[in-house]
C-alpha cells in the first residue's frame, strides 16, 4: 500500500519524534512511504532516513496554493491513504484530496478537536483522548494507537549520583511548566537537600525560566543544555526525570524514561495520568503545584529503593508500547480502511 504521510509543524520534540516513529513503523510493515515535511523541519533529515521525503511549507491552514500542489502531487503518485498529523496538514491535506476517492487518516496528538474532525478517520492516542473526540461530536471512525517505541535491554541498575540529578526534557513553553519545576527545585534547595538539574530543550520561555532560576537561587544548580540529540546519553546521566506539565497529551518522554530505567515525577495532565499509575510505576501531583512537586521529587531523592522500584514496574509498563506490537496496529488500521 502506498502511504502519503504528512507534518508541518516547524520545531522538533515529542509529537515530531512520534511521527518519525510512525514512519518506520509503516515502512517496517512492508508499505511504501512518501513523506510530506516542511522544508525547514529540524527533524526532516531524521524523517528521511526512512523514506523519501518531498518538501512543502503551507503558509497557513487554507494556503490555496500548497493545496494545489498537494492535489497535483495525489495525481502524479497516486497513493492509497493519506496519513496527516495534527491540525494543519490534516486541513490541508482534506482539503486538497476533495473528489480524488483517497481517504484522509488523522493522528491528532492534542485534544484540539475543530480541524480534525476535517479527517475520515481519526487516529488518537490513547482512550481518554478517543472519548474526548466522541464527546466533541466526531461521527467517524476512531482508532486508539498509542505512541510507539523501540525498546533498548532492560537497562542495568546503575548506582545514583551524589547529589542525585533530576531532568526534564521538552519545549520551553508555557503548557511544559517548567516554571513549576524551578520553584520546586527551589522548596528543595530550601529543605538542604542536594541535588544537580537538567533543563533540557528551547522555546520561547528560554530567557525567562534561567531569570526565574537565578531569582529562585538555584542558577548553579540547573544547567541547560538546548536541544538534546542524544537521548540515552541524556537518560544515563539523570536518576529522576520530572514532567511538570500543564498540558500534555501523550509526552514520548515517559515512554522513554521508563525504556531507559529512569523513575518519574509527572503532573496529573491528562497524558501522564493515563500512562503511569501512581505509586506503581511513577508518582503523579496535581498540575501547578509546585509544593507537591517538590515533595515527590524530594521523596524521590531521599528514598533511592522507592526509586529503583518505580523504575522496574516501569519497565514492564512500557512492554505495552512496544515498536513491533504498535506497528502491527498501525497495518491492522490501514489494511481493514481499503477493504
Amino acid at each position: 500500500m502506498h502511504i502519503l504521510h504528512a507534518l508541518f509543524t516547524p520545531v522538533l520534540g515529542g509529537l515530531e519524534q512520534s511521527y518519525i516513529n510512525t514512519t518506520e513503523a509503516l515502512v517496517s510493515e512492508g508499505h511504501k512511504v512518501t513523506q510530506l515535511l516542511r522544508a525547514d523541519a529540524p527533524y526532516r533529515a531524521a524523517a528521511a532516513k526512512h523514506a523519501r521525503a518531498l518538501p512543502l511549507t503551507p503558509l497557513g491552514f487554507y494556503d490555496v496554493f500548497a493545496a494545489f500542489r498537494v492535489r497535483r502531487l495525489l495525481k502524479q503518485i497516486k497513493p492509497d491513504i493519506i496519513v496527516a498529523h495534527n491540525a494543519r496538514a490534516i486541513t490541508l491535506l482534506s482539503f486538497a484530496a476533495q473528489g480524488l476517492g483517497v481517504p484522509v487518516v488523522g493522528v491528532s496528538h492534542s485534544y484540539k478537536t475543530a480541524r480534525a474532525m476535517r479527517a475520515d478517520v481519526l487516529v488518537v492516542l490513547s482512550e481518554h483522548m478517543k472519548k474526548h473526540f466522541l464527546a466533541a461530536g466526531y461521527k467517524g471512525r476512531i482508532e486508539v494507537i498509542p505512541n510507539l517505541i523501540r525498546l533498548p535491554q532492560k537497562p542495568v541498575a546503575r548506582p545514583r549520583r551524589r547529589p542525585p540529578v533530576i531532568g526534564a526534557i521538552g519545549r520551553l513553553s508555557p503548557e511544559k511548566g517548567f516554571d513549576v519545576l524551578l520553584k520546586a527545585l527551589g522548596e528543595i534547595r530550601q529543605r538542604g537537600i542536594a541535588f544537580k538539574a537538567v533543563a533540557a530543550g528551547d522555546g520561547e520561555e528560554s530567557a525567562k525560566l534561567k531569570s526565574l532560576a537565578g531569582e529562585l537561587g538555584i542558577g548553579a544548580n540547573v544547567e541547560w543544555p538546548g536541544w538534546i540529540e542524544d537521548k540515552t546519553r541524556f537518560y544515563n546521566r539523570i536518576d529522576i526525570l520530572c514532567i511538570p506539565s500543564r498540558q500534555d497529551s501523550f509526552p514520548m518522554v515517559v515512554l522513554e524514561a521508563l525504556a531507559h530505567g529512569v523513575p518519574i515525577v509527572a503532573t496529573n495532565a491528562p497524558g501522564p495520568a493515563a500512562m503511569l499509575t501512581h505509586g506503581v510505576d511513577g508518582i503523579i501531583v496535581p498540575r501547578d503545584d509546585a509544593p507537591a512537586l517538590a515533595e515527590a521529587l524530594a521523596t524521590l531523592v531521599t528514598q533511592p529503593a522507592l526509586a529503583a522500584q518505580l523504575a522496574e514496574n516501569g519497565w514492564q509498563t512500557v512492554q505495552r508500547y512496544d515498536f513491533a506490537a504498535t506497528a502491527r496496529k498501525w497495518g491492522g488500521v490501514l489494511i481493514a480502511l481499503k477493504k
